[in-house]
């Protein structure tokens, strides 16, 4: 059926490659615990009869089913509000191997468009930093919009190629992902083109890219830090190929980390896809049986994926100074803050900050939102961007809180807040206005089942809709 498989005859079984490459991809979603809990959706999920199956290796994620298929679940509030996240069951595993901690230092070379970013950052708890970088204009923007939705405020997003963090960010991360780009072989469950880009040439083009891009991770990890190296491809050249040959270039610095030691999947589960992962190996290079993770699309019925972990044992290249820069956003002065926190106190009853918050401004107008530990960190760079929305400035000295910040904190208010119940909600989803009591005036935040939704304009007994375009429904 898939011609492209014919290659891999000697290494799986390629009736059932093809069987389980025709089949559609089963629905999975990560949930957000920065902005929610496993419990929280499981009780959404009763309540919408979602049937939910554990993913093995991500105690936050399941496979999702519905009986009520008629809307779709990328439209789903809690997903809109970011409180989880629709993300295949195989792209959370580098995450999963790569075990970010609180306080960490992260690297996300290639982070666009996102996922990976997110389930990172859930992981810190919003401690440490987490660096996503990017190189094309228009993955940057999808990449802050899943941040800006997921309630990641520890963030610093760059715009440069992976290759460019080998010399100028030499040692400073405690882990590295290189979700490396590849020719997505495994994909084709959810795009039928994506065989159409596995040519000899391209596949070749992709080995040299990520052969760069690895060797630029593993010099940006400190030693002893951990690098996981994946793709969404089952070429051997694009994955245990370029593992050997960073091995071979570096004797004696890396190791190859057993994933079974890491304790996130039941024990024995691994066995098969590093069993697959040894076989090719022997094709490229005898006797090589390093534990890494090969996952054909039928051995546990997600896309074609692959995995490494790798542990930084010694320098691989001196560490050359390099002069810090400012980044793009300035942060507020000191009497500005208390103005803003004093205003935010009176309408809502909290100014939704914590100890270790800092606020920055961009553009005049633009209030950020980040952390103690992102303004530490030093940079040979000026930023793409950092943090997430915050607020505006308005030219009358108030401050108007974003939505993006309300749906994350905004269940702290103690006032100027309004619960919908299921009438209004629906009507609010449909870019309507509805009613409210007369006693409420002005900005106020819009509660629903113990979260925000967002922000209305309250005015003579009536909440204008004030909820994102992209969140209503419009006939």
């Amino acid at each position: 059926m898939f011609e492209a498989f014919d290659r891999y005859a000697g290494f799986t079984d390629i009736q059932a490659l093809n069987e389980f490459s025709a089949r559609p991809l089963r629905k999975s979603i990560r949930i957000n615990t920065i902005k929610s809990s496993v419990d929280k959706i499981r009780a959404h999920a009763a309540k919408h009869r979602w049937m939910l199956e554990p993913v093995p290796w991500c105690t936050e994620a399941f496979f999702l089913d519905r009986a009520d298929r008629e809307s779709a679940l990328g439209k789903e509030l809690l997903h809109l509000l970011g409180h989880f996240y629709m993300q295949e069951a195989a792209s959370m595993l580098p995450v999963e191997l790569l075990q970010p901690q609180p306080g960490d230092n992260i690297l996300d070379m290639s982070a666009a468009p996102g996922s990976k970013t997110t389930q990172s950052a859930a992981k810190m708890s919003g401690r440490g930093v987490i660096l996503a970088n990017d190189v094309q204009e228009k993955r940057l923007w999808t990449l802050k919009s899943a941040t800006h939705r997921s309630g990641v405020h520890n963030v610093i997003v760059t715009k440069k190629v992976g290759q460019w963090f080998s010399r100028h960010m030499t040692e400073r991360f405690d882990r590295v992902l290189c979700d490396a780009p590849c020719t997505a072989q495994g994909t084709v469950r959810k795009d039928s083109d994506a065989l159409n880009f596995c040519s000899i040439d391209n596949i070749e083009k992709m080995e040299r890219l990520q052969y760069q891009l690895l060797e630029s991770g593993i010099h940006a990890a400190k030693v002893g830090g951990r690098i996981v190296y994946s793709t969404c491809t089952l070429t051997p050249e694009e994955n245990e190929g370029i593992v050997l040959q960073m091995l071979e270039k570096f004797p004696g610095k890396l190791e190859v980390v057993d994933p079974r030691v890491l304790d996130i999947a039941p024990a024995g589960y691994w066995d098969k896809a590093i069993e697959d992962s040894i076989v090719v190996q022997q094709s490229l290079k005898k006797g090589s049986t390093l534990p890494m993770l090969r996952l054909w699309p039928q051995t546990y019925d997600t896309e074609g994926f692959f995995c490494a972990v790798l542990q930084k044992t010694a320098r691989t290249r001196d560490v050359e100074y390099m002069e810090w820069q400012h980044f793009q956003e300035r942060p507020i002065n000191r009497k500005l803050l208390q103005d803003f926190q004093t205003q935010l106190n009176e309408r809502y009853g909290t100014d939704f900050l914590e100890a270790d918050d800092r606020m920055y401004e961009r553009g005049g107008e633009s209030l950020i939102l980040t952390s103690e530990s992102v303004e530490k960190f030093g940079m040979p760079l000026e930023d793409y961007a950092i943090g997430m929305p915050y607020g505006k400035k308005l030219k009358d000295g108030r401050v108007l809180v974003d939505h993006e910040l309300v749906t994350l904190r905004g269940y702290r208010a103690t006032k100027g807040a309004f619960e919908v119940n299921d009438e209004q909600l629906g009507q609010l989803l449909d870019a309507k206005d509805t009613d409210c009591p007369d006693t409420l005036n002005g900005h106020t935040l819009l509660l629903y089942g113990g979260f925000c939704i967002g922000i209305g304009l309250a005015k003579d007994g009536r909440m204008k809709n004030n909820l994102p375009r992209w969140m209503v429904r419009f006939d």
